[in-house]
Order: structure tokens, then C-alpha cells, then sequence
């Protein structure tokens, strides 16, 4: 389990506070071990970073997609990714982050994907996947007669991904409830049939 605490306790500092912030001796520390019993698992600094992203986004995608595979209306898919913030949580409960924290999603991102080969494209593939899901769902809700039929799926989808996806960047006043209630509400009263 040692391996599995230091890919989880270096992915939280990663993310809380940027990679070129953080040392061994800081994921050490925070694991409760010495420099050296991470070297035991990882070659380097590097090594653990790519390790620590791709099992990230492992996981994610596996949330997303169990999400999606549910017996659940875009409303309610809406109301679990937006209202409820269920990958939010993930995360939070993921990381061992209790209460409230920040983290610079644009900072890391940009950081992440100059160091981690191949990340980009693990990301795209990921979105890809989840907006494909999208679509049926939104497909299948067309087909039942719950959402307007003259809209293009896929792209109402990529919509919906893109809207998830950005809106924390928006600032502290789009993360409230209701405001986030609002998105939802108005996106449903924009697709609904």
C-alpha cells in the first residue's frame, strides 16, 4: 500500500501546489517515510509525476464512465457533474482534501503537460471517450422524446463537456449552489424538448 500512498500523497501536493514546488523529501514527509523509501518505487521526481498523472486520469475516466453508464436522465447527469460537483468529490475523497482548497487547474495543467509525455493525448482520448457517452445518452433522451430533436448530439455534448470543464475557471462567484443550479436549469430549458 506504500507505493499506492506515495502516488496519492505526491498527486495531492502536485496538484495543491504545483510540481516545481515540491520535493521528494516534501512527498516523503508527507507519507510518513524517507526519501530513500521512495526510491524504492520511483527512479525520480519525473518518474512519480508521470505515474502519479496517468493513475489519476485512470481513475477519472473510470468515474466518468461508470457515471455515464448509469440509468440516469442528462438532467440528472447534469445535476451530479455541476449542481453536486460528483467528480469534485471524487477528487476531494481521491486526494484525502477535506473542507475547502484550490487548486490552480490551469497552472497544473500547463505544467503537467510540459513534463508528462504523452499527456495530451491521454487527455484528449479521455475527453473523446466521455463526450462519445455523452452523445448516446443525449441520443437516447432525443429518442425518448425528453430533449429537442433538431440539435446536433455530438456537439451538444462537446458543449456540455467544455461547460463542465471550464466553468471553475470562471472564479469563486460560479461555484456557488445556486449558481451552479442556474447553469444547469437555463442549459435544460436551452435542450429540453
Amino acid at each position: 500500500m506504500t507505493k499506492e500512498n506515495i502516488i496519492i500523497a505526491a498527486l495531492r501536493l502536485f496538484l495543491l501546489r504545483g510540481y516545481s514546488s515540491v520535493s521528494l523529501i516534501d512527498v516523503a514527509n508527507e507519507v510518513g517515510i524517507t526519501k530513500g523509501g521512495i526510491y524504492h518505487y520511483f527512479s525520480s521526481k519525473d518518474e512519480l509525476l508521470n505515474v502519479a498523472i496517468y493513475s489519476f486520469l485512470d481513475r477519472f475516466e473510470e468515474k466518468y464512465v461508470t457515471l455515464l453508464n448509469q440509468n440516469k436522465s442528462i438532467q440528472d447527469i447534469l445535476d451530479c457533474l455541476l449542481v453536486e460537483q460528483n467528480m469534485e468529490k471524487y477528487v476531494s475523497g481521491l486526494l484525502g482534501i477535506e473542507g475547502k482548497y484550490i487548486i490552480d487547474y490551469a497552472h497544473s495543467a500547463l505544467e503537467i503537460v510540459r513534463k508528462v509525455p504523452g499527456i495530451q493525448q491521454r487527455m484528449e482520448q479521455i475527453n473523446f471517450k466521455v463526450c462519445q457517452m455523452l452523445t448516446k445518452k443525449i441520443e437516447l433522451s432525443m429518442e425518448a422524446g425528453e430533449l429537442n430533436t433538431n440539435m446536433d448530439s455530438y456537439a451538444l455534448a462537446a458543449n456540455i463537456l467544455s461547460m463542465i470543464n471550464g466553468y471553475k475557471s470562471l472564479g469563486e462567484q460560479f461555484q456557488a449552489v445556486p449558481m451552479r443550479k442556474r447553469l444547469v436549469d437555463n442549459i435544460w430549458q436551452l435542450i429540453k424538448r
